[in-house]
């Protein structure tokens, strides 16, 4: 079965800035990387990035709208990593989870508004 095959919902295929802060220590500053959506859903998002990141690891997303008009901060799992199309990049599968502490909310409306139907 593929990760095509797994979805259970309607994706958007859109490019959207998304910053992933990386590390958790405690001390030490985060490491942001700047990468791009591939598509995005209610509870998720594939991105691609210049860097492969561990599968299991629980990271803060702040996802911007192609007009920089909306910023939405989410707590999601990376499922998922695998090579992608040029050298260097890779596509990630990442889980969005409920939490106070992010714009979840928001986000869901915001995926509802852009799947409505035009005209």
């Amino acid at each position: 079965m593929t990760t095509e095959d797994q979805r259970q919902e309607y994706r958007l295929e859109t490019q959207l800035t998304v910053f992933l802060e990386l590390g958790d220590e405690v001390d030490a500053e985060p490491t942001i990387v700047v990468s791009r959506s591939l598509d995005i859903s209610a509870n998720g998002l594939r991105i691609i990035t210049d860097r492969e990141l561990p599968a299991g690891s629980i990271v803060r997303a702040c996802v911007q709208t192609q007009d920089m008009q909306q910023r939405f901060m989410l707590i999601s799992e990376i499922k998922w990593a695998q090579a992608w199309q040029n050298p260097g990049e890779f596509l990630i599968g990442l889980a969005l989870f409920e939490s106070e502490d992010s714009n979840i909310v928001e986000w869901k409306e915001y995926i509802a508004h852009e799947c409505k139907p035009l005209g």
